[in-house]
Parts: C-alpha cells; structure tokens; sequence
C-alpha cells in the first residue's frame, strides 16, 4: 500500500495511458486503472506531461490530484471485483439499487477509503479493515 501514489505508479500510469491510447489490449490490475483513465478524461493532459500529475491540478473549478484520485478508483474498483472486504460488493449493490450513479457509489466509497487511509498516514498508524467495513455498511442503508 505505501507504493500507491509514488513517482513509479505514476509512471506505470502514464505507461497504462500510452497504451490505451495505442489500443493495446489490458489485463487485471492494469485494465482496472485504464477504466479509471476512462471516467477521468479531464485528466488526460498530465499522464504524458512527466510527474505533473503527482501534484494537485486545477481541473475545471476543482483542485485534484489526478493520481491520487485514480489509485483510489483502482483500489476502489480492486475491492469489489476481489469482494475484499466483501461488503465493497454489497455496498455497491445497495447505492446502486438506491438510484446512485455507479461512478457516484465508487466516489462515496473512495471517499471513506481515502479519508481513512491518510489519517492513517497522518498518524502513523493503521488503517483498520474493521472501521473501513462499519462505514461501507452505513453507506449501503
């Protein structure tokens, strides 16, 4: 996990960019991360601009890091599709019933992974599996 936003995932991304820009054909956790390429046109300008997506972006009205906020969908996207935690799946299921855009369900949710991954970071401590599954289980009533 302490290699999800470095300068060589961003590298790897920009990688996985080239390569769908070529058509090349992606498998497993790459074929994740190019679908989150996907849903983020807006930030197709900085794969190929060296490490500049590494650092907060004005994206429209928004500052965003567009690495970040891609690894998070990849993480996001890899829970549900491995069910790990599996209340990822059922959360999901339940936003989707509840007439929540896919997408919109997949921010709510990378919006608690994230939040509890860098207090984490901030605090030098763990992030707990446990404390991550109540939230998703209040998300999905």
């Amino acid at each position: 996990m302490d290699t999800l936003f470095t300068i060589q995932t961003l590298r790897n991304y920009a990688l996985i960019w080239q390569q769908m820009s070529d058509d090349t054909e992606l498998f497993d956790d790459e074929a994740l991360v190019a679908e989150a390429m996907r849903q983020h046109p807006e930030f197709d300008p900085f794969w190929l601009a060296g490490d500049t997506a590494i650092h907060p972006q004005e994206v429209g009205n928004f500052v965003v890091n567009p690495l970040i906020h891609t690894g998070l969908h990849f993480i996001v996207e890899k829970q549900i599709l491995e069910k790990n935690p599996i209340e990822a799946a059922t959360t999901l299921d339940a936003l989707l019933k509840n007439g929540i855009s896919r997408h919109e369900a997949i921010h709510q949710m990378v919006g608690l992974w994230g939040e509890l991954y860098f207090r984490s970071i901030r605090e030098s401590s763990e992030l707990y599996e446990w404390e991550y599954i109540e939230l998703l289980n209040r998300l999905g009533k």
